[in-house]
């Protein structure tokens, strides 16, 4: 039988915008959801709430938290000049593990994760070697009927194309664990979008079972792109996850408008963009997330 696919929208969580998350835990588009933050704060567990009365909708957790620390900074993007923060691991990072695992069990939150989630990993000063210990914990150990996907940076993936100092491009052992993978890059659709994709492909270890994502920008990346900069760049990655061996779902980037201290890159999310009485408002982006969306989790794509 063939595996139905998945679509969300990045940052749509209750700690973002309560009111987004329950319409669209409530739409007939959307039936994947990226969870963040501390399970202590109030959202953490509201998003469980609201989604227990939809059956057919699931949830992947953010725990990056849960291994590493990372010097704080604004997330950027200016190229050589950059280098990756400071990253530590817990050593004690199993233990985290296990106690966040026997709350999600507790809480009965559980049944409602798909898998777990990291972004960007490598860009963020992780190393191989502890990508493949903090994720083979998780799928060996702590829960190994969950799936664990990250989304690169092509720092990870593709450094060919771009990287920073001090990040490490994956191997095949370095991901073995993973269930689910993607990159992200939102520049003017061209080749080098096979070409990359092709590349993590074949860095991660050319794995028939490994589920395949695309990020579409559905974003005023930087503030100054056009809806049919994004149109273009959604109706590409559909085509390419078509394609794809064993399609994943796409997660499209971003609902949230991040201030300038969280992200330092000028983009304006569908928060704004889907407002009415916003000066760019992309009804015709939207419409289509929907159709695509509605498209994937009938199983008619």
């Amino acid at each position: 039988m063939k595996e139905q696919m998945l679509f969300g929208i990045y940052h749509t969580d209750c700690r973002k915008d309560r009111k987004k998350f329950r319409e669209l835990a409530a739409s007939d588009f959307v039936n994947v959801f990226l969870v963040e933050g501390d399970r202590k704060e109030r959202s953490f567990s509201e998003n469980f709430k609201v989604l227990k009365h939809y059956p057919g909708k699931g949830i992947f957790v953010s725990v990056s938290g849960l291994g590493f620390s990372v010097k704080p900074c604004a997330v950027a993007d200016v190229g050589e000049e950059m280098h990756v923060p400071e990253c530590t691991m817990y050593p004690d990072y199993k233990r985290r593990i296990d106690k966040f695992i026997r709350y999600l069990k507790r809480k009965k939150y559980y049944e409602k994760v798909i898998g777990f989630y990291m972004d960007e990993p490598m860009l963020w000063g992780i190393t191989n070697d502890e990508l493949e210990a903090f994720t083979g914990y998780f799928r060996t150990q702590a829960a190994p009927d969950k799936r664990f996907f990250v989304c690169f940076s092509l720092a990870g993936v593709a450094p060919d194309f771009w990287t920073i100092a001090g990040a490490e491009a994956v191997t095949p052992r370095s991901t073995q664990f993973l269930t689910d993978v993607a990159f992200d890059m939102y520049h003017k659709w061209s080749s080098d979008y096979e070409k990359i994709y092709r590349e993590m492909l074949e860095r991660t270890g050319n794995r028939d079972d490994l589920r395949i994502w695309f990020i579409p920008c559905t974003m005023d990346y930087r503030g100054d792109k056009s809806e049919e900069h994004c149109l273009e760049h959604l109706e590409n990655c559909y085509s390419l996850l078509r394609k794809a061996k064993r399609p994943g779902g796409l997660m499209c980037y971003t609902y949230h408008t991040f201030p300038p201290d969280e992200e330092g890159l000028g983009n304006i999310g569908l928060d704004k963009l889907t407002d009415p009485t916003y000066p760019k408002y992309w009804r015709r982006l939207y419409e289509r997330m929907k159709e695509i969306g509605r498209e994937m989790i009938s199983g008619g794509a």
